[in-house]
């Protein structure tokens, strides 16, 4: 499965994700706008729970809520989004979902792992 039914560029999934998507990957949605003045991009794919921990170490993310309060323009991921949009594939984090943020960009990117899916969230407002 992929967004607007357009085959999927796994190497840009990856690149966004900051390491090349694993082999066992699966239910891969997504939407990027990386070539407008303001990037966006949104990914939900099922991986397992290795290749996400290996992110949180190779990308140093750090926990949202011990960082939120630093971050200069924040998306709020647990209001962001109204759940009844029919079209969106990203699934809001469950309260008891630890969220990530990368720690040196100006526009962090969100990062969190719920029932074997990763959700990317990243929006230059």
């Amino acid at each position: 499965n992929y967004y607007n039914k357009q085959p999927p560029f796994v190497e840009e999934v990856g690149k966004w994700l900051g390491a090349p998507v694993p082999s066992s990957y699966s239910d891969l949605h997504y939407k990027i706008i990386d070539d407008a003045p303001d990037p966006q991009a949104s990914i939900a794919v099922k991986v397992p729970e290795e290749y996400f921990q290996m992110l949180i170490k190779n990308k140093n993310l750090v926990k949202y809520d011990d960082f939120k309060h630093q971050l200069a323009s924040d998306l709020k991921p647990r209001e962001w989004q109204d759940s009844n949009i029919p079209d969106d594939f990203i699934q809001k984090p469950f309260k008891n979902t630890t969220i990530w943020v990368t720690k040196n960009d100006f526009y962090p990117k969100y990062f969190w792992y719920q029932q074997s899916t990763l959700y990317m969230v990243y929006s230059s407002r």
